[in-house]
């Protein structure tokens, strides 16, 4: 059996995505949220980092809205383009990472080496013109509680509560943060 790490929090992918599952199907009118079943284990690559396993496990491919995602077991390795990430990030160990999924059509990453969870903020324009590395979260249990499906959403997809301007993006219409406060993870 493979042991299950929790955050500080003590909340764990296996308690968080079932609640958020729940939510999902008292609120069916919330159409950019996609929570699918999770992937037999089987299907599953043995060369995918547990952490990763064990949440594909719970939900195969999850959408966040429109915004953010987590790559399928079965289309995570198309979304790779690593060659592509070095040279914008001017990155030398970018073989340690695993793009796992897109926050603003940016690459998620997994650091393979320690389990952390990267996000990659476009420098100007977009991602593969230049960027940087942000360490979001050390684990994917941190990832999921904290930035997915917590307080921390709003700076993941950088979203204000309310558009100042035109060139904001604004939470009060995505579905994924109405989501989160219909499961009472977030203010309402």
């Amino acid at each position: 059996m493979e042991m299950v790490v929790a955050v500080s929090s003590g909340e764990t992918m296996e308690r968080l995505v079932p609640q958020l599952m729940r939510a999902r199907d008292e609120n069916v009118d919330l159409a950019a949220v996609s929570l699918p079943p999770g992937a037999p284990t089987e299907a599953l690559s043995d060369e995918l980092p547990a952490d990763l396993r064990r949440l594909l496990t719970l939900t195969d491919g999850p959408f966040f809205g429109v915004r953010a995602s987590v790559h399928s077991a079965e289309k995570i390795g198309y979304f790779q383009g690593l060659d592509v990430l070095a040279d914008a990030a001017g990155i030398s160990n970018v073989e340690d990472y695993l793009n796992i999924g897109f926050v603003n059509e940016c690459p998620l990453l997994f650091d393979t080496t320690d389990g952390s969870i990267w996000a990659t903020r476009p420098d100007l324009g977009l991602w593969y013109q230049g960027c940087s590395l942000e360490r979001i979260a050390d684990n994917l249990d941190e990832f999921m509680s904290e930035w997915v499906a917590g307080p921390r959403f709003p700076e993941l997809v950088q979203a204000k509560a309310k558009a100042d301007n035109e060139d904001d993006i604004a939470l009060d219409w995505d579905d994924w943060w109405r989501l989160l406060q219909a499961a009472g993870r977030v203010p309402a």
